[in-house]
């Protein structure tokens, strides 16, 4: 249900649908707590991490990306993630 959710506000964001500001905030906050909260598959991060860059969430993409890097290493443990290279000024 919840990835139901998630991916029905990501197609809002990425469309030409024009929300209230109010709602794309909330859709942001929202997807931005799934990627740090949830378990989904490499492909999820990835896709979630374009949209919340859009949304202008600082270093949103390197953080997704060892998110996506921690999920391919379920099923491969020989994959090294590295830490995401985040501003911290």
């Amino acid at each position: 249900m919840k990835i139901h959710l998630l991916i029905f506000l990501a197609l809002i964001l990425a469309g030409c649908t024009v929300v209230p500001a109010g709602t794309a905030h909330s859709a942001c906050n929202l997807l931005d707590i799934a990627v740090s909260e949830a378990e989904m598959a490499e492909a999820w991060y990835l896709d979630a991490g374009q949209v919340l860059k859009a949304c202008g969430v600082p270093d949103a993409e390197a953080t997704a990306a060892h998110k996506a890097c921690h999920a391919r290493r379920v099923n491969d443990n020989t994959i090294d993630c590295e830490a995401p290279d985040v501003r911290t000024d």
